[in-house]
């Protein structure tokens, strides 16, 4: 596959990126060790990634804005529209950015163990979607360039266990060092919050909330049930540089799934992101999103539903019950960009919504919500 003059230049710069990422990993000194290694890795895979939409859709901006795609939007794109990105690599991609967005703004700390597990994916996931999708046959990063462990990790549930001990430890009365208790925790509540779909990291309510159940002694596979659904998996390769180790769904995971609106959840794989962030595309932006204008937008909005989905719509109130915000998330940006792509005829649904607005036109009628299942 000959590339795209830019989405080679994405390339380069992640394979430095992710070079230096596993030098700081490496290095004997802990200085910024943590922070530098996540902060490197999660460049290296928004540049990879960028690299990769590029040469798909020759652009890595959204229609109608001015700004370059997020890390997290990348993640999405590259799972959802152009299904490069494999759903456990996802999982590991989101940790990665979650860890990124909280050593950037907060303080993290990463047992040796776990940030191997990182690395050592992050360069397995590079190595494959270099080679697999962006088709460079030569190697994707030089062969010594590996994260070396002297005792790699085989049992996650062994590691997470040893995790969470230590943070039980930092909490016990006459200590109570919640702050570091606290940069021990960010870590696992992004890896847990990744496995249950979440892409932003966790807050201090989140982080406080954790610590409150794992001091009153609770196990940790109810308060982090995302992390049962996870494993690690070492299969061997003739080429060292080559070994695979997958953070992926184990066959006997506890099920999770995400809470429905208005419901009461206990377990931290429960909650939900802010909302501003996750449906930060304004109703009346959302037609300039799809490169049509605002009428436009809000007919598509109606005529595929998407206020009666809560993954895609999100509306807040006053206490008077006035509308004070509307929004929708990435999600409704993905099913009205199929419906366009699918040959959705936006004057005619434009001009049918038009119709509904004028003085005595019916309402259109609302479909039934699901019934819930048992």
């Amino acid at each position: 596959m000959r590339l795209r003059r830019r989405a080679a230049m994405f390339r380069a710069a992640a394979v430095e990126s992710m070079t230096l990422a596993v030098e700081l990993f490496n290095r004997p000194s802990p200085v910024a060790r943590d922070h530098a290694v996540v902060m490197m890795a999660a460049h290296s895979f928004e540049m990879l990634l960028k690299g990769i939409i590029f040469q798909a859709r020759g652009t890595v901006r959204e229609p109608g804005s001015e700004d370059s795609l997020s890390l997290g939007r990348c993640i999405d794109i590259a799972a959802d529209d152009l299904t490069v990105l494999r759903p456990d690599e996802r999982v590991v991609l989101r940790s990665l950015k979650q860890d990124r967005d909280a050593a950037t703004h907060d303080v993290i700390v990463m047992a040796e163990e776990l940030l191997w597990v990182h690395m050592r994916s992050a360069v397995t996931i590079f190595q494959r979607l270099s080679r697999d999708v962006l088709g460079v046959e030569e190697a994707a990063l030089p062969g010594r360039v590996l994260p070396v462990s002297a005792a790699p990790p085989e049992d996650l549930g062994q590691l997470l266990d040893q995790e969470v001990e230590a943070v039980r430890q930092l909490l016990q009365p006459g200590r109570r060092r919640r702050d570091e208790a606290a940069a021990r925790l960010r870590p696992l509540l992004a890896l847990d919050g990744s496995a249950t779909g979440r892409s932003d990291p966790p807050t201090d309510r989140e982080v406080a909330r954790a610590e409150r159940a794992l001091r009153a002694g609770n196990d940790w596979r109810t308060v982090l049930p995302g992390l049962t659904t996870l494993s690690v998996r070492n299969r061997p390769h003739p080429d060292a540089s080559e070994i695979v180790l997958q953070v992926g769904k184990a066959p006997d995971a506890v099920p999770v799934r995400r809470a429905h609106a208005g419901e009461d959840a206990t377990a931290l794989a429960y909650r939900q992101s802010n909302p501003f962030d996750e449906f930060s595309i304004k109703l009346t932006s959302f037609g300039e999103r799809l490169g049509l204008g605002r009428q436009q937008g809000l007919a598509i909005v109606e005529h595929l539903e998407l206020k009666d989905d809560d993954r895609a719509y999100f509306i807040r109130r006053n206490r008077n019950g006035n509308v004070v915000y509307q929004g929708l998330s990435a999600r409704a940006l993905h099913i009205a960009r199929q419906a366009l792509d699918d040959g959705l005829d936006v004057d005619a649904v434009t001009q049918a919504y038009n119709a509904r607005r004028r003085p005595g036109a019916k309402a259109r009628p609302r479909r039934a919500a699901p019934a819930e299942s048992a």
